[in-house]
């Protein structure tokens, strides 16, 4: 009885499966864009331009962030301005109109206050030479790694160089470490 109704299965599956065979391909699925196609800058720690201390802060390495290294800045309290101290990176690549742009960036903050979370007072998309912000957005940041992101649109055309991401630190007195920063622009 069993080894008829295998037959009997084997029978009803067989010209299925020489169908399936037959039938052409599926199309092929539109070319997906890769991360490193919308990747605009250099997202490596090493690329973070540091700016605003006599000292510039280190690269240091870190196994437990991506790419094993991260920007350590050391901020000895607040300041009137909190854009005194900060690191940009810049874009590599051009930006159109309307392109929809997120930065994400890996970061964790040590030695804080209390404990209390660490500051980045704002990160943001700016426009150069003449500093002008397209977006950004403050974070409370962990002692933990963990990703952080903020997303806009360009209000306009750049060229490579044209705009930074950056990052004001001197909102508090604490040790941020800033790991890889990704500008990824996902078009209009």
């Amino acid at each position: 009885m069993k080894l008829s109704l295998l037959w009997g299965a084997a029978a009803i599956v067989a010209p299925l499966v020489a169908l399936a065979a037959q039938e052409p391909a599926p199309p092929a699925p539109a070319v997906a864009v890769s991360m490193a196609d919308r990747l605009v800058n250099d997202p490596r720690a090493e690329a973070l331009r540091p700016y605003g201390q006599p000292i510039p802060p280190t690269v240091r390495s870190d196994k437990t962030v991506q790419f094993g290294k991260a920007l350590r800045v050391q901020i000895s309290g607040p300041t009137a301005e909190v854009g005194r101290i900060g690191a940009i990176t810049p874009t590599l690549k051009p930006v159109k109109e309307g392109d929809r742009i997120v930065i994400a960036f890996w970061a964790r903050a040590q030695r804080t206050d209390s404990g209390a979370p660490g500051k980045v007072c704002r990160v943001q998309l700016e426009a150069t030479p003449v500093v002008r912000a397209v977006f950004d957005a403050a974070f409370d940041i962990t002692p933990e790694w963990k990703m952080y992101k903020l997303g806009g649109t360009a209000d306009r055309a750049y060229a490579p160089g044209a705009l930074n991401a950056a990052f004001h630190l001197a909102c508090a007195k604490q040790v941020i470490d800033i790991g890889p920063v990704f500008i990824l622009d996902y078009g209009s």
